[in-house]
């Protein structure tokens, strides 16, 4: 088969699941669909939470720190569902990734805050962030997994997911602080 040809028959299939994907959203998780409303309040209720209790002082600082977890999260994400490791089979809208709720939202506001806290009070960052990833992937990924907002297949657990949020709030940690010595090397010159 040609290159030509086989971009074809990939186009034709993507054209397909699209289709698929598209008719599903809308039989399933539309805006008549209790999971409509909860990824539309996944969203929206972290993001007013985070609004008043973001020490607003160190904005840029925390706020660095959520959007590196929140790209760290969002691209693991794609990788997982892309490799069919892991599906959101009821997403916001059908033009957006399903786990866009989780990945984008819920994971990096908690991060942040406990990022916050941590500094804040100098507490073990490390020791509260393998609670809270132990919390939200055998907790809330279990919860999830129940209710059908998260598939998982090939072999994938709720420790993997475990071991991802380690991963992503440790890296996320350690930018940050690479950032702020950046920055402070910056102001003393």
């Amino acid at each position: 088969m040609s290159e030509k040809q086989l971009y074809g028959e990939i186009y034709h299939y993507k054209e397909q699941l699209s289709e698929a994907t598209t008719r599903f959203w809308n039989q399933y998780s539309g805006p008549d669909t209790w999971y409509f409303w909860f990824n539309l309040a996944a969203i929206l209720l972290p993001l007013l939470y985070l609004y008043f209790k973001v020490d607003k002082r160190r904005l840029f600082e925390i706020s660095f720190y959520g959007y590196t977890a929140h790209v760290l999260w969002s691209n693991a994400d794609y990788i997982l569902s892309s490799c069919n490791f892991l599906a959101h089979p009821h997403s916001l809208l059908q033009a957006v990734p399903g786990g866009i709720s989780v990945t984008a939202v819920i994971f990096p506001v908690t991060f942040m805050l406990l990022y916050q806290y941590c500094t804040n009070k100098s507490k073990n960052f490390y020791l509260y962030g393998i609670g809270a990833s132990i919390i939200f992937a055998y907790g809330f990924g279990y919860v999830s997994k129940e209710l059908g907002l998260l598939k998982m297949h090939n072999g994938m657990n709720l420790t993997f997911l475990f071991l991802i949020d380690i991963a992503v709030a440790f890296i996320s940690l350690w930018a940050t602080r690479l950032f702020l010595k950046i920055k402070s090397k910056k102001q003393g010159e």
